[in-house]
Parts: C-alpha cells; structure tokens; sequence
C-alpha cells in the first residue's frame, strides 16, 4: 500500500465527496478514483459504495479509516516534534507558584516572547507538590519549585537559594520568644514537611495549631493581619521587613532551593531548551 493511496483514501473517507477531496487534493477525480482503486486492489476489498450521488464506506473502508486516523494523527505528532527540534515551535506550559509566577515569570515570559514570538505559553500557579505531578505526568513541559523534586523521570536545575525567616507582625510580639508565640498563634504554611520541618525543628517549635494556605502571597497577608506566624522566603517579605509591617524572628541558615525542573526527555527538543537558557541567563538580574 502506497501512502499516497492511503492519503487520498482518509481525505475521501472524511467528506464522502469525491469533489470535494479533488479540491482538497488538488486532483482530478479520476485521479481520485484510480488510486482507490489501486488501494482496492492492494486490500482485496472494497472501500466505497456509491447510492445515488451519495458516497458510503463499506465496512472494510470503515476498518481502513479508523487505522488511517491513527496513522496521520501519529504523522502529524512526528512532523511537529521534528519541526520542535530545529527552532522554538508550538506550545510551552510553564508550572510555578504564585510568588515565582508574579515575581519572576511574568517578566521572563515578556523577555522570551520577544525573542520567540512564534511558541504559544502557558502559565499555570499551582503550588510545588502540584506542580511535580504536573510535571511527572506530562502535563506541563517545565515548572518552577521551591524545594527539591527526587524523581527518576525529572531533570532539576538549582536556579536560586533563599533565606528562610520566621516572621510575625511586630504589634503580636511583645516579649514572648518564638516557642511562646507558637503556643499563642497558628502556624500559617503550605507545607509542613522538608525544608520547613527543619527549619522549626531546628528551634524546637511545634506548632500548636496550624492553617494550610496554598500560595506564598496569600500566607504574608495572613499575617500581617496578626492571623499567626509563619515561615516563608525572605524574596517574598523583604519590602515588609524594610517597612516594619512584619518583624523577622529568626532567620535560618538552612537555605531554600529553587529548581527548574522538566521530563528528562525533553531538554531535546527546542523550545525546552530554549526557555530553559533564557531563564539561566535572566533569573539572577531579578534579584539584583
């Protein structure tokens, strides 16, 4: 079976009008017809009936269309991934946090966009956690995390380290230490496990009670409202401290790890790569 054949068959069996796929085509319809017949001919069964001036596939030409969809569906799948391979080309998804989001990504989508125009982006806010499993199943090519990542399938690069500071609003303080306030307030995170954990077992604090929040921004307005404590990045609160809207308590010399992580099978391919160069180059002016 010649691929041609095949092509003008799926093109046929799509409209069941003969007119119609010459236009498509761009053939003559007894060139049509020829090479279903020859298709015909190399399957040793008929693919069309005709009644009137209408076109019906036959149930072999049904058999044949389903396993065609496939093959030009998976052909189609072949030329984008090899057109991904020679420039930027397509769609790129980006997961991250809402700080990271807001923070840096904004800006660095603008930046690649300028150089790239043609790759249509993404951008998702999830936290960490969801952002692995987005990661780990397809679901998006790159993402941005806070933490590590430690899974077989997912290429990480470290693209930035951050102090880690337990902070509080300065009117809840008075003179209670840490492991008071703790008693006194809420722990107010998204996570109480990793680097978190460390951080607070590092001081001898347990939370007496605790609110889950899922974005970074979301637990610094928390706070200052004197909703409890919580241990967060000092990038996020910086102004806040400058300002004395929020009082650091204490800050940690256990360092949080930024990574860009994606599917280790997809560094490859151009647009991956692409994105993941200008964000090495440009990330650290951010912090400048």
């Amino acid at each position: 079976m010649e691929l041609r054949h095949l092509k003008t068959f799926h093109v046929v069996a799509e409209c069941l009008n003969l007119t119609k796929a010459a236009e498509i085509l761009r053939y003559s319809q007894p060139t049509i017809s020829l090479q279903i017949q020859a298709l015909e001919k190399d399957i040793g069964h008929s693919l069309l009936n005709r009644v009137g001036k209408r076109t019906f596939l036959t149930p072999t030409g049904k058999l044949l269309k389903k396993h065609t969809d496939k093959l030009f569906r998976d052909l189609e799948e072949l030329e984008q991934d090899l057109r991904r391979l020679k420039k930027p080309f397509g769609n790129l998804s980006i997961s991250a946090p809402e700080f990271y989001c807001s923070y840096y990504l904004s800006r660095l989508l603008s930046i690649y966009l300028k150089l790239h125009p043609q790759v249509q982006m993404k951008m998702l806010c999830y936290n960490s956690k969801e952002t692995i499993k987005l990661v780990d199943t397809s679901q998006v090519d790159i993402g941005i995390i806070a933490g590590s990542c430690n899974r077989p399938g997912i290429e990480e690069i470290l693209i930035d380290q951050e102090d880690m500071v337990l902070e509080v609003n300065p009117l809840i303080v008075k003179n209670n230490s840490p492991q008071e306030l703790f008693e006194q307030y809420p722990f107010i995170s998204y996570d109480l496990e990793g680097v978190i954990k460390e951080c607070l077992d590092e001081i001898n604090c347990v939370p007496h009670s605790t609110i889950e929040c899922g974005s970074e921004e979301t637990i610094k307005r928390a706070v200052m409202s004197q909703a409890g404590i919580a241990l967060i990045s000092d990038v996020i609160i910086e102004k806040e401290l400058k300002q004395g809207t929020l009082q650091e308590l204490h800050r940690f010399p256990k360092r949080l790890l930024t990574h860009l992580i994606y599917p280790k099978d997809q560094r490859e391919y151009s647009t991956v790569s692409s994105f993941i160069d200008v964000l090495l180059d440009v990330w650290p002016t951010f912090r400048t």
